[in-house]
């Protein structure tokens, strides 16, 4: 498995964030809700500034993003997206399992939330995540 590369995300990672975000989420959000390009964007940057980003890199080629939140008794990933082209090759198993490590030195879990519809969840039950509880859209896992 190749070295994954990351890097503090500045405002001039903010589009591709954009971009990432409707090519990976868009589905999911219409058939929860309805797509709203205003409104997505607004979120996505309230988000932005609010919480640490990382620009995941392929040959220092931006191909995917995390944001992790320490909270003290738990890490929480925030957010996690890799392009569709280069999904499925294990980067996705690969950041989890690095920020379960970092949990594990810590002694803390890692925690985050997946749409009910998204697929990703199968992902993080293969990782040790369970699921701790719900509301009408979203999981609660833990590992």
């Amino acid at each position: 498995m190749k070295a994954i590369e990351t890097r503090s995300a500045s405002e001039a990672d903010f589009n591709f964030l954009v971009d990432l975000h409707r090519q990976t989420f868009r589905s999911y959000v219409e058939q929860n809700w309805s797509w709203d390009e205003v409104r997505q964007r607004q979120e996505l940057h309230e988000d932005f500034h609010a919480f640490p980003y990382d620009v995941v890199c392929d040959g220092g080629v931006a191909i995917g993003v995390i944001s992790v939140v320490d909270e003290g008794e738990a890490l929480l990933l925030q957010y996690i997206a890799i392009l569709p082209t280069h999904q499925r090759q294990g980067l996705g198993t690969q950041l989890v399992r690095q920020l379960q490590a970092q949990a594990f030195e810590k002694g803390v879990p890692v925690t985050l939330h997946v749409l009910k519809i998204n697929p990703a969840k199968a992902l993080y039950e293969r990782l040790g995540f369970v699921v701790t509880g719900e509301d009408e859209y979203r999981y609660f896992m833990r590992a």
